[in-house]
């Protein structure tokens, strides 16, 4: 309002005060009154305006329908992505394939969304190569690049390239560590590529993202610690030895680990110390397991005196393992009295297979009793079992424990009596 009375006093004023404006161009003077001066400035005033609302008006329609045209292009695009990502999900593959094609006709400036679908396409006609050259397009892109790095994990893993499967899990693991199991498959990868010191890293760095718990990253890097002095132990009995000591602050009193300690030691002529590290870990926590590691140990390096067995279990003779030791190494080297006074507890009404089968072998050893040795034997057979290392995926059993199963999974093995009597087990 303000604008429109200043306006109006401006134009009276002029009006008001008209006065003539001259010129000179050459030899000629012009003159003319100021009114018509300014009636020209503001005729050509709203000419102009005139002229860039026009302008501005067409260029603003003409981008308005660009504009909706792309929307509608787009928005059947975005249509054609969605029946395609239902069809996958009905595994409708000729409606996935067919709706991919369309959507390729009407989103091309989100080639990001146009990978993601290509690559599940390409999955399903199994086209391989053409979907690993997907995956390298994906990961020269942000916002695709896990998408790709993940699709060539996997596809690696598929073809059974492990260490290729690593390099491309390794980046996507710097990239977002909190994907869903991507560290249990890095430790399987490793495990099959047998790349323990990547164990150690990969699992400090997951333990400090709070992907896994202390309790996880030490079993692992233990694992990888025992891994690691295995390979070490005939070229470097040192660097062997210390870290097979780093393993087992990590995981104390395990019994594969005590295995391959001893191991080394004796490898090293250490045959003092490992007579006292046998004695120190059976007083420490006498199991079954450590059982069966001892009794190789010393047969296999013929430690098998009886007066040393009695020896390490005196601080514990009354426990069940120490007894089944003992009757274990009596038989071995023929000593039927202690054998028979050492087993007289064990039996019970339902003794174990274990128990059964070293009856047999006194009956027959002590008085040649062949009748009374079979009817132990057949006992033997629906007597309940004694433990093994049984892998807790595929419920495969073996003699002794590794890192990586004889199924092929990474610390799988338990050491468990089998749930069923015809369970695939590993025979002594």
């Amino acid at each position: 309002m303000i604008q429109i009375i200043l306006t109006i006093a401006l134009v009276s004023f002029i009006l008001s005060n008209n006065f003539v404006v001259s010129f000179d161009i050459g030899d000629y003077q012009y003159s003319f009154s100021s009114n018509l001066f300014f009636a020209i400035i503001g005729t050509i005033l709203i000419i102009l305006y005139f002229v860039q609302y026009i302008f501005f008006k067409t260029r603003f329609t003409f981008q308005k329908y660009l504009f909706l045209n792309k929307y509608k292009r787009l928005q059947k695009g975005y249509n054609y992505f969605v029946d395609a990502m239902i069809a996958i999900a009905n595994k409708d593959h000729k409606l996935a394939i067919s709706s991919n094609n369309k959507m390729d006709n009407y989103i091309k400036d989100d080639p990001g969304l146009s990978l993601l679908l290509k690559s599940e396409v390409l999955k399903i006609e199994k086209k391989y190569d053409q979907l690993s050259k997907v995956y390298e397009e994906m990961i020269k892109k942000k916002n695709t690049q896990t998408l790709g790095y993940r699709g060539l994990m996997e596809q690696n893993l598929k073809n059974q390239d492990f260490h290729h499967a690593f390099i491309y899990g390794e980046k996507l693991f710097s990239l977002n560590p909190q994907i869903e199991k991507l560290y249990e498959t890095l430790v399987q990868i490793i495990s099959k590529t047998r790349n323990w010191n990547q164990l150690v890293v990969i699992s400090d760095k997951a333990y400090s993202k709070r992907i896994i718990n202390e309790e996880t990253a030490k079993e692992n890097k233990s694992i990888a610690f025992y891994e690691i002095a295995k390979i070490k132990m005939h070229s470097d009995v040192n660097d062997s030895l210390n870290f097979m000591q780093k393993a087992m602050r990590l995981k104390r009193n395990f019994p594969p680990y005590i295995k391959l300690y001893l191991e080394i030691l004796l490898l090293n002529d250490k045959l003092a110390q490992t007579k006292k590290i046998i004695k120190k870990f059976w007083v420490e926590k006498p199991s079954s397991s450590l059982r069966n590691v001892i009794t190789s140990i010393l047969k296999t390096n013929n430690l098998d005196n009886i007066d040393f067995i009695q020896y390490i279990v005196d601080k514990n003779i009354n426990n069940i393992e120490s007894k089944k030791l003992l009757v274990d190494f009596a038989i071995y080297l023929n000593q039927w009295n202690i054998a028979r006074n050492n087993i007289k507890g064990l039996i019970g009404a339902n003794p174990t297979q274990e128990i059964c089968l070293f009856m047999a072998d006194i009956e027959l050893g002590e008085f040649n009793d062949i009748q009374k040795s079979e009817s132990w034997k057949l006992r033997a057979q629906n007597a309940e079992l004694e433990y093994f290392w049984i892998c807790n995926i595929t419920n495969m059993s073996q003699k002794n424990w590794s890192a990586l199963s004889d199924s092929g999974y990474f610390n799988s093995l338990e050491w468990r009596r089998p749930k069923m009597l015809n369970q695939n087990l590993y025979t002594k």
